[in-house]
């Protein structure tokens, strides 16, 4: 298989467009997108790669994944859920600096007020 392999497809961004969006969209934007969106996408695929084999697996996972989203495309928004899930894996420390933080920032909120 090539390395040069189109993993987005220019007719599905067209299609995309005009079916979901209602919208039509140039050849030469389209094409653009279809560029770009090919090279990140074989960007996060081979630092997952390398994630995955220095662990070696041959399973490429969400763990070999996220950090070049993070990286490429900014933190997303996460749920009370993830930040619940994120919290249960710090350290009591962690959690007594993070208790405070908030506080801190809860007694300035406070403060704030009219």
């Amino acid at each position: 298989m090539s390395e040069e392999m189109d993993l987005v497809k220019l007719n599905a961004i067209k299609s995309y467009a005009k079916a979901v969006k209602h919208m039509r969209i140039s050849d030469s934007v389209a094409n653009d997108l279809r560029v770009r969106s090919n090279d990140l996408l074989k960007t996060i695929l081979t630092e997952a790669t390398t994630s995955a084999k220095e662990q070696d697996r041959s399973t490429i996972m969400a763990k070999d994944v996220e950090p070049s989203l993070d990286r490429l495309l900014g933190r997303k928004n996460l749920s009370p859920t993830e930040i619940l899930a994120s919290l249960v894996s710090l350290s009591a420390i962690d959690l007594g600096n993070l208790s405070k933080l908030l506080g801190d920032y809860l007694a300035g909120a406070k403060a704030k007020k009219p």
